[in-house]
């Protein structure tokens, strides 16, 4: 279990030092680095694959929360997620040919709301999903999703169970009232227990709870509260992340008043807080922002060394692909990625004169695999085996990797980094600035190409 923070040596000056922008590193190359694809066509190595992810895209949601940076469409008008239903279900006839019989170890519908779709639609997706990929629900498998606690009913949950759902995150973000207001996600927490309760009871084995630190208005005392009562409810899994103010790039985040959010020296204070209060109630940190409690079975999975990572997050059920269906969805092979037109026009013309939607993508070369390894291995192992590197790499770690370990001198210097004759290890304090560590290997990030925008690590 991750100690308090204060006996791992946090403070605020270290967390001040590394909190700049970084990538998140659901994949590598991160995604912001695609481009088109030519000729090129990294979904070929699905032919060759023994497991499958399965990430569905519903873009739809009721009402604007002026925080969020998803890829969304804000309607009342239903008609147009069904005609999306559609497109994404022709969209996932193009894979027939490329992924017969084999198995799916890991669906996950996200968004946007997914439980925007009617149950009957959500029925209907799945029998479609269902024609083309080898679904088999069970607790061998893990099925989640997301779902919005202002909207979602429990007969719903009873169709998603029906369906094989057993997990599913909710997005609360923060649980008092003003701090909603300035957002615009008005959430009760009457609604949240009721809902926690209800899916426990329809069994339901993992309920994760999404919670946001440096939101307009917020403070430590009412982010401690916010925790409180998320802890009242014991969910598996908390998700608290770093609020990424964008606006330049976000537009419904200009209707949030700059004035009042928290300035750096706060929302560190915050995140010491809520990790102190997380730790203290018996939470293991799994790394990024994930906590899960130890009885959870991706906590289980961290213990075990058998993390894994994808563009959903910390994951215990790897596959040896991803495939992602609906607008901007990003799929993933042993050659690369692959994703897809955001606008839902745009999506919609593609698939119905070609029958997928892919705009760019990334080509993988032997430099790629070999970091994306290294990255892997720092974000969900928290070590790196220098011998297995000179074996991929051909040459000695410190040769191959120089540069970096130079870029990484500060974080030894600093308690975050540690080596011995075989190891690179993360420490105990080094876990939360585990960004740091996988940044210093990006050759695009280090390598003097266009600097891209990144959330901050605090």
């Amino acid at each position: 279990m991750a100690q308090d923070p204060e006996t791992a040596g946090l403070s605020a000056e270290l967390l001040s030092r590394y909190s700049g922008p970084c990538p998140r590193y659901t994949s590598y190359p991160t995604a912001d680095r695609f481009a088109p694809l030519g000729d090129a066509e990294p979904w070929r190595a699905l032919r060759d694959i023994d497991s499958l992810s399965l990430y569905v895209h519903i873009p739809f949601c009721h009402s604007l929360c002026y925080f969020c940076a998803c890829n969304k469409v804000i309607t009342q008008q239903y008609g147009l997620a069904s005609s999306y239903l559609d497109q994404l279900l022709q969209e996932a006839q193009w894979y027939r040919s490329k992924v017969a019989g084999v198995p799916v170890t890991q669906l996950h519908l996200g968004g946007g709301t997914p439980t925007y779709l009617s149950d009957g639609d959500l029925r209907r997706l799945l029998d479609g999903l269902g024609e083309v990929f080898d679904l088999r629900a069970g607790d061998g498998v893990e099925y989640s999703i997301e779902a919005d606690p202002r909207t979602l009913e429990i007969d719903t949950l009873d169709t998603l169970r029906a369906l094989g759902f057993n997990r599913l995150s909710l997005g609360i973000q923060d649980f008092n009232p003003d701090v909603q207001r300035a957002i615009n996600r008005i959430c009760s927490y009457e609604q949240v227990a009721q809902l926690t309760s209800a899916a426990r009871a329809r069994g339901f084995k993992s309920i994760s709870y999404d919670l946001i630190y440096g939101l307009p208005g917020q403070s430590v005392a009412s982010l401690q509260r916010t925790l409180d009562r998320a802890l009242e409810l014991a969910p598996e899994r908390i998700a608290l992340y770093h609020y990424a103010h964008l606006p330049h790039r976000f537009k419904a985040q200009r209707l949030i008043d700059s004035d009042l959010i928290p300035g750096p020296a706060q929302k560190i204070a915050m995140q010491l807080a809520a990790v102190a209060r997380l730790t203290q109630a018996g939470y293991e940190f799994l790394g990024m922002d994930h906590f899960a409690l130890p009885g959870d079975e991706l906590a289980g999975a961290s213990r075990a060394g058998r993390l894994a990572r994808n563009f959903q997050g910390y994951t215990l059920m790897p596959a040896d692909a991803l495939v992602g269906l609906g607008a901007s969805a990003i799929s993933y092979s042993r050659d690369g990625y692959w994703q897809n037109l955001h606008r839902l026009k745009e999506y919609a013309q593609a698939v119905s004169e070609r029958g997928m939607a892919t705009s760019r993508g990334w080509l993988l070369d032997g430099d790629d695999r070999l970091r994306q390894w290294v990255i892997g291995e720092l974000m969900c192992r928290l070590r790196l085996d220098k011998d297995e590197v000179t074996r991929r790499a051909g040459v000695p770690f410190e040769e191959y990797f120089g540069d970096e370990l130079a870029r990484l001198q500060p974080m030894f210097d600093d308690g975050l980094l540690r080596q011995d004759a075989r190891y690179l290890h993360i420490t105990e304090r080094g876990r939360w600035f585990v960004r740091n560590a996988a940044a210093a290997f990006d050759r695009y990030l280090n390598g003097g190409a266009t600097e891209a925008r990144y959330s901050r690590v605090l």
